[in-house]
């Protein structure tokens, strides 16, 4: 990620009626481990479709309820460990999101998974919150910044497909609209 400071990206600002919010999470300290950071700096330098907000969520998701403005989608992107070769994109579903388990006992270090189980317990009105979510497997999770080439590319392919999926997110809202 050079040429790149986490600590500058702006929030997109919420538009009236918000439907979708974009949270990048991950320490871009990490290497690949910022590859949630570098989606969201993508994505903030885009023209983004009516209704769809981005956040930089910083390394601690338990933050999102500190994001999140009412929209009724939550799409998160974040470095993964395993499920194949580093840079690999794994998409989960919200059902797949969060049927993931808590693969350690302890309450000082929640999984993503976990955090949102909690977020829906702690927070009632996000209960109803659609979540997705865009997992780049991290193949260099040590302490330095920028991505490894492979996972960057994937980045790249991430950000482009997200901006895809909401303009077509966009489109289905109006379509709903006019109706």
């Amino acid at each position: 990620m050079p040429g790149s400071d986490h600590r500058n990206i702006k929030a997109a600002p919420a538009g009236p009626g918000s439907a979708i919010l974009i949270v990048g999470f991950g320490n871009p300290l990490m290497a690949d481990d910022g590859a949630g950071p570098e989606v969201v700096r993508q994505l903030l330098t885009a023209p983004l479709p009516a209704g769809v907000r981005v956040e930089d969520g910083g390394s601690d998701s338990l933050r999102l309820p500190s994001l999140w403005r009412g929209e009724a989608q939550v799409w998160i992107v974040d470095a993964v460990a395993g499920g194949g070769q580093g840079g690999d994109v794994v998409r989960l579903s919200h059902e797949e999101l969060l049927a993931v388990p808590q693969r350690h006992a302890t309450a000082h270090a929640l999984s993503l998974p976990e955090a949102l189980r909690w977020i829906a317990l702690g927070y009632p009105e996000m209960a109803a919150v659609r979540y997705r979510m865009w997992g780049i497997a991290a193949r260099d999770l040590g302490l330095h910044a920028g991505l490894s080439a492979f996972t960057a590319a994937n980045v790249d392919r991430v950000a482009r497909e997200i901006l895809h999926e909401a303009a077509l997110a966009a489109a289905e809202a109006e379509r709903g609209r006019g109706q």
